[in-house]
C-alpha cells in the first residue's frame, strides 16, 4: 500500500527532477497549489494506468469482495447475479465454488459470449465459466455468472477499484505505482500547458504499464 501523501511527494519529486535545467519551472509555483492539482489529478492517473496496463503486468489498485459478504441471486436461467461494488473498474479474477477455473474477463452485454448464455445448449459450463456485465432491476450494475452451481458460494472476487484518496493505492506493484506517478506528472504538465514535458512523461508511464523499464523508473 502507498498512501496518498506519498504519491503526492513522488509526483512533486518527478517535477523537481525534470525542472532542474528548465528555464520555466513549476517549482516556482505555490507548493500548496501544486499539491491541490496533484490530488485532483490522481484519480485520472490511476484510471489511465488501469486502462493501459499490459496483460499479466499486475494490478494497480486491487480490492476484493469477501465471500462471507457476497449474496448471489439465482437468475432462473442457469446463471446467477452478484452486485458490483460502487468502486468497481474492471475484473481481475472471479471464481465460484465448483468452477474449474476463474473468470478473468468481464464480457459486455450484447456480446457473442453474453448472448450465448441465453441458450442452455451454448451456455458456459464448469470448465469454461463466463462473466457478463449487466444491470439489476433497479439499474444497479451486476456481474452475471454462468453457470451457477446449486448452492455455490463465492470462491474469490478481485477487481480493479477507482482511486480513493483516504485509502491510497493498494496495488503493491512498484512499477505500476511509478506509472501512476508518471501519468499524474504528465497530467500536471498538461494543466500548465507544457506539452513536451507532458508527452515525455506520458510515454514513460505507458512504457511502465507494458512492463518496460525506463531510465527514470529503475
Amino acid at each position: 500500500m502507498i498512501a496518498t501523501d506519498e504519491l503526492v511527494r513522488r509526483v512533486r519529486r518527478l517535477v523537481n527532477e525534470a525542472e532542474e535545467d528548465a528555464s520555466l519551472s513549476l517549482v516556482s509555483e505555490d507548493t500548496r497549489s501544486i499539491d491541490t492539482h496533484i490530488l485532483r489529478l490522481l484519480p485520472q492517473a490511476v484510471a489511465l494506468a488501469q486502462r493501459n496496463k499490459g496483460k499479466g503486468v499486475g494490478c494497480v489498485n486491487p480490492r476484493s469482495v469477501s465471500p462471507q459478504d457476497a449474496v448471489i441471486a439465482d437468475n432462473g436461467d442457469g446463471g446467477g447475479a452478484l452486485f458490483l461494488p460502487a468502486d468497481f473498474v474492471s475484473l481481475v479474477s472471479l471464481q465460484l465454488d465448483g468452477w474449474r477455473r476463474p473468470c478473468t474477463v468481464l464480457h459486455v452485454s450484447g456480446s457473442a459470449e453474453a448472448l450465448a448464455q441465453g441458450n442452455r445448449y451454448t451456455r458456459a459450463g464448469m470448465c469454461r465459466p463466463v462473466c457478463v456485465e449487466g444491470n439489476g432491476a433497479d439499474g444497479t450494475r451486476v456481474v452475471l455468472l454462468y453457470p451457477l452451481p446449486q448452492g455455490a458460494g463465492l470462491g474469490h472476487f478481485v477487481y480493479e477499484a477507482s482511486f480513493d484518496a483516504e485509502q491510497g493505492l493498494v496495488g503493491g506493484d512498484a512499477v505500476l505505482e511509478d506509472a501512476v506517478a508518471y501519468y499524474c506528472t504528465a497530467l500536471l504538465y498538461s494543466v500548465f500547458e507544457r506539452g513536451d514535458q507532458a508527452t515525455a512523461f506520458l510515454s514513460l508511464a505507458t512504457a511502465l504499464c507494458n512492463g518496460k523499464n525506463t531510465e527514470r523508473g529503475q
